[in-house]
This record gives structure tokens, sequence and C-alpha cells, in this order.
């Protein structure tokens, strides 16, 4: 790799934990949700994947990981008293913040503001781990919606999951970004495990399509083999969903979307607990 090219990846590692993950094997499993790419649907799986993992017992956090766009309250028609903003300003407790939106599935927004208070947070990353330690045995799932685009912000959410989804669409703006996700992800943290979901396909073999070349080209360039988490067919419906807030999954279980989206979820919660049986991880 070319000396610029390296100093640019290390402008972009992460530097700061977000959301502190505790150390120790009993806190909840962490899956972030990311895509590079804003537009490709990345928010509405989060949500509804949080929804799916409700239906089979896992009471989950679902946590708004863009601390500028904050998208989950909107999609979810909620409004949080407090934000992720007030526990960094030491007004409030993560506890406090946390909000029920439905059984089982509780939402933490992070707000705007949070990127100029990054310097003093750093000061307190003690306290915030402490603070995600308390909910240990709470959640047995927390789903993380990073914020789009390439940041340094957004992988310090990436890094402290135990597994990440990649969400594309067959479009080659939004494979070039994921792409770089995956580029990124491999120059720091060469075996966290990465999996794709296909998103707004017209087809099941479309979406095998752009899941394979994608594959060839991180296996070609990065020396990597990805998973193929599932696809989502395009449906109109779920642009209809966003426009009145109302979770696609609720009333739309049984349609081609709700099936695929199922699928995944099934792939993704009913797996083992240990990551490296959840994604098979092959480092060439």
């Amino acid at each position: 790799m070319k000396q610029d090219q390296a100093w640019r990846l290390r402008e972009l590692a992460p530097a700061f934990e977000f959301f502190p993950r505790p150390d120790g094997d009993a806190h909840p499993r962490r899956i972030a949700i990311t895509s590079g790419k804003g537009g490709v649907g990345k928010t509405t799986i989060a949500l509804n994947l949080a929804i799916l993992a409700t239906k089979i017992g896992e009471k989950t956090l679902l946590i708004d990981g863009d601390v500028n766009l904050a998208n989950i309250p909107i999609l979810s028609d909620s409004s949080p008293s407090y934000t992720y903003v007030d526990v960094l300003r030491g007004h409030k407790t993560l506890a406090e913040i946390i909000y029920e939106y439905a059984p089982d599935l509780h939402i933490l927004a992070t707000g705007s503001g949070i990127l100029e208070l990054m310097d003093k947070a750093a000061d307190f990353s003690d306290k915030l781990r402490y603070q995600f330690r308390q909910l240990d045995g709470i959640y047995q799932r927390i789903v993380i919606d990073t914020a789009s685009g390439i940041s340094s912000a957004v992988f310090s959410q990436l890094v402290q999951t135990d597994e990440i989804l990649l969400v594309t669409i067959p479009e080659p703006s939004a494979i070039a970004d994921a792409y770089a996700i995956v580029k990124i992800m491999t120059y720091f943290y060469p075996k966290h495990p990465i999996s794709l979901i296909v998103n707004m396909a017209n087809s099941e073999a479309e979406a095998k399509e752009t899941f394979e070349k994608f594959n060839l080209i991180t296996q070609k360039f990065l020396q990597r083999s990805l998973k193929l988490a599932g696809f989502l067919l395009f449906d109109e419906k779920v642009r209809q969903s966003t426009k009145t807030q109302t979770p696609y999954v609720l009333s739309n279980s049984n349609s081609p979307f709700g099936k695929n989206l199922q699928q995944i979820a099934d792939k993704i919660f009913t797996a083992s607990s240990t990551a490296s049986d959840l994604w098979e991880e092959r480092i060439n």
C-alpha cells in the first residue's frame, strides 16, 4: 500500500469509543448496521431487525449512532425526552435517557452536537464504560444503526461491535462506498466479522450477482472473503412505511421483503453466540 494511502487510512482510525463495550463475556451481543453511503435503507433495516429480535424473546436496545442526522426517532415516530448528548454533558445517566418504544425494544437516541463534545468525552470514557456495563443482564441484543458515510466517528462505532452487517444496493457508487468500509476495517481489524446485505434488488439473481462481484473484489484486493447475510427485494411499500413512520414488519411481514428480512434475522439471531461461528472469516 502506498504511503499516502496508508496516511489517509490512519486519518480514519477510531478515535473515541462512542458506545464503550465492557470487557468480559456477559455483555449483550452487539451488531452494527452500516453502509458507507446514505439512501440504501440502512436505518430501515436496523429498526426492523431490532423489532424482529424481540420476536424471538431477545430484549433489545436500538442505538441511533448518527451524531448529526438521527433518524431512528423519526422512522419510529417516537420523541426522546433526552439524548446521548445529555449523558456526555453529565446531565443524565445512560439509564435515564433510554426509552421504551415497544415491548422488549428500547431506543437510545444520540441527538446532535456530539462531535463538539468528543474531546471532553474522552476524559470520562471509563464512566461511560461503567454505565454500559449496567446494561448487562437487561438486554440480550444491542443493534447500532451507524451514521452514513466514511469517518472516524463511524469506525469508532463499528469496532465496538461483535459483528457488522454492511448494506449496499446494486449501484456502482453504493458498492464502492461499501467496499471502502471493508477496506478500512480490514486495514485496522482484519478479522472483525463483516457480512453483506444487498438491498433494493430487482431479483434474487441480481442480488446474488452483486454479492459475488463484491466478494471477488474483496478477495482479489483485500485477500478477504465475506458472507452474504441475505438480500431484500425492492418494495415500494417500504418507502411508504418510512413516510407513515410505521416499521414495515409490523404490517407487511408476509411480503417478499418481509420474508427476506425474516430470513436475515433468523440467520443472525438464532445462530451461535460465538462471533467466529456466526460469520466464517477466511483470510487468504
